[in-house]
């Protein structure tokens, strides 16, 4: 098990995390959720323990891991990260590239079976500098997951990346799920959490705003769509709850023109009164 107690990081004047806490078990997939400049690579690299919180403190498996060097080195054997901000050997095939970090890792994993499972196998030849943006993010993960870790940390793996790498990422935090690893996921995508995670962090401005399931979510944050509409000749666009979107759709002077999921973001930073999202209406 993973406690987070009140973690706090201050960053010069700013306070980039404050007071987080909360539980994570292993076998659970966790997503991290928040605008830019929420905290999430922050509360992230805290875990990953890449920089030490201000104040607070994080338990895996009741052991202190800030309180020593020793414990600090134990943990982080058991901690992977996969970011788009992993630095590759240039002058290294993608092959190459893999075998370093399975010796740096003390690895015994198949770097060759790692591959296929990234969907890199055809491109072990090229360098990292020959690839695409999805491609050196499949490598990114293949990466990560060369170490026996039980707990990881994917960093938005696969923003803004094309459908088929974003079911390579999901099927990979499946598989994880499996193997009873611990995984924070950054991602911002409903039907991903809805597929594979169990529960859910909320970041605005380093504040957790909520820090439970997916279920538990749900009840407080329901679902809100942005739907477009005419009547009497007036097109009308409005935020509005699923309940108030039946009624709207039983109006026979209504024709609906477009409904939009309202994204997990967009649901989160709406007016809120202690953290409950609440319905709002916009009349073009």
């Amino acid at each position: 098990m993973l406690v987070l107690e009140k973690i706090t990081h201050r960053f010069r004047d700013n306070l980039a995390l404050k007071n987080i806490s909360g539980t994570a078990d292993r076998g659970e997939v966790i997503a991290v959720i928040g605008e830019n400049g929420s905290g999430k690579s922050t509360l992230l690299s805290v875990i990953a323990t890449f920089i030490k919180p201000t104040s607070g403190k994080i338990y895996y498996n009741n052991i202190d891991v800030f309180q020593s060097t020793k414990n600090v080195n134990n943990y982080r054997r058991y901690i992977t990260y996969a970011s788009e901000k992993v630095k590759f050997v240039s002058e290294l095939s993608l092959k190459d590239n893999l075998l370093y970090f399975k010796n740096l890792f003390n690895s015994k994993k198949d770097v060759f079976e790692i591959s296929k499972q990234v969907g890199i196998y055809d491109l072990l030849n090229q360098k990292p500098n020959s690839l695409s943006k999805g491609q050196k993010q499949r490598l990114s993960l293949a990466v990560s997951l060369l170490k026996e870790a039980k707990i990881v940390l994917l960093d938005e793996p696969a923003e803004g990346l094309d459908v088929e790498t974003k079911n390579v990422v999901k099927e990979i935090v499946k598989e994880l799920k499996q193997d009873n690893c611990m995984v924070f996921y950054v991602t911002h995508d409903e039907d991903e959490i809805e597929e594979v995670c169990d529960k859910i962090i909320t970041l605005k401005e380093g504040t957790l705003k909520f820090f439970g399931s997916v279920e538990e979510f749900w009840n407080i944050y329901e679902k809100f769509y942005v739907v477009t509409y005419e009547q009497s000749g007036r097109k009308i666009t409005k935020v509005l709850n699923i309940e108030s979107l039946k009624s709207l759709q039983e109006q026979s002077d209504i024709r609906i023109l477009h409904i939009r999921n309202l994204g997990l973001r967009e649901i989160i930073n709406m007016s809120e009164t202690d953290g409950v999202s609440t319905t709002r209406f916009n009349e073009g």
